[in-house]
């Protein structure tokens, strides 16, 4: 991992603090339709602004010297924070953005923290929801909700395997429940018409349909089949989605990548992504995913994997690995402008740090390779 000093930078291209950004994000560049602009009037022969006036006779004109620029009172924008601190103890694992912040969850108690962007400064969110509930993947949809994975007793005896959704204005918990088949729900994408879940001990995926006027339906199980292969106790991951929601690529913990239908009902065919590049840079295991067009960053303990993808997305390159500075353990990240918010969750050796209270945990914003 870097150790050199992290500084901070100016707000990320594109950046809009009052918007709305949720996983995937496209890339956006507003900025580039104003020098488009200048660049036309300049093309064409025309002043890119209006001349001023000649003096008239008897006026008296400044001194160039003695002009001020109004750009000259022009505050600098304050740099967006690279670094956003969590509570000692607090053990985050999932990440979501949206509205300028960013939420990310416990996974001792389940508690949300919410993250200004802009300031840094970190607010509790949503409080526990009691005894054998924690928070690991997350997301928002279009209804302005945040879904959350709740885990399961996989790894921690006693932990229920629930999803829950909540209210980003109000924080209030507006759904908590215990689907059916399901043993450890690790991670979740919401498309426009569904949530996602994956689950880390079996070979399937939990599908929470979303109506046109938000409402909430039951879920249901999808068994994954066709290359999909079984690890042996650990299997679904990261998960992402296509804008038009048709296709999931879903992560395994061996570091294998799948494209998934998401039209299935009862069973889907999983094609497994072929890959050339440093493939070992995905031994570790394919944690958070975030899909940008046909880029596909993967996160996992070594850093953010760079994948380009086929037009068919069956195919790719991994281009290269870019470390986190100071990041102990990367889990899961999201995108926000042109930066990439990685969750910095220092497991530590056989997850001692998870719910230690002396341990640090961060959110670390690193430029899209």
């Amino acid at each position: 991992m870097f150790t050199e000093r992290i500084t901070e930078s100016t707000a990320p291209e594109g950046a809009a603090p009052e918007g709305d950004f949720t996983r995937p994000v496209p890339r956006r560049r507003r900025g580039r339709a104003a020098a488009v602009t200048l660049a036309a009037l300049l093309g064409a022969g025309l002043p890119a602004v209006p001349a001023a006036a000649a003096p008239a006779i008897g006026d008296t004109v400044a001194p160039a010297a003695d002009r001020v620029s109004p750009a000259a009172h022009t505050p600098r924008p304050k740099p967006y924070p690279t670094v956003l601190g969590l509570p000692n103890g607090f053990s985050p694992e999932g990440i979501a953005l949206t509205g300028g912040a960013a939420y990310t969850g416990s996974l001792v108690d389940g508690s949300i923290q919410r993250v200004d962007l802009r300031t840094g400064v970190a607010r509790q969110f949503a409080p526990s929801p009691g005894p054998g509930r924690i928070a690991v993947g997350m997301d928002t949809d279009r209804f302005g909700r945040l879904w959350v994975a709740g885990g399961g007793a996989g790894f921690w005896p006693g932990v229920r395997t629930t999803y829950r959704v909540y209210d980003t204005r109000t924080g209030a918990k507006l759904v908590d429940v215990e689907p059916a088949g399901a043993v450890y729900l690790n991670d979740v994408i919401v498309t426009r018409d569904a949530a996602w879940f994956t689950d880390t001990f079996s070979s399937v995926l939990v599908r929470v349909p979303i109506g046109d006027d938000g409402s909430i339906g039951r879920p249901r199980t999808v068994a994954l089949g066709g290359e999909w292969t079984a690890g042996e106790g650990l299997n679904g991951n990261g998960i992402a989605a296509t804008p038009d929601g048709r296709s999931l690529i879903v992560g395994h913990t061996s570091g294998a990548l799948y494209l998934v239908p998401a039209g299935a009902h009862d069973r889907a065919r999983a094609r497994r992504i072929s890959l050339s590049g440093d493939e070992a840079a995905l031994a570790a295991g394919a944690d958070g995913l975030v899909l940008d067009g046909r880029t596909l960053y993967v996160v996992g303990p070594t850093g953010v994997v760079d994948i380009r993808l086929s037009p068919s997305l069956t195919a790719g390159r991994v281009l290269g690995v870019t470390e986190v500075p100071g990041a102990a353990w990367p889990t899961t990240a999201a995108a926000f402008g042109d930066r990439l918010y990685v969750v910095d969750a220092n497991f530590g050796e056989d997850l001692v740090n998870v719910g230690n209270p002396d341990a640090t945990f961060r959110i670390v914003a690193v430029p899209r390779p």
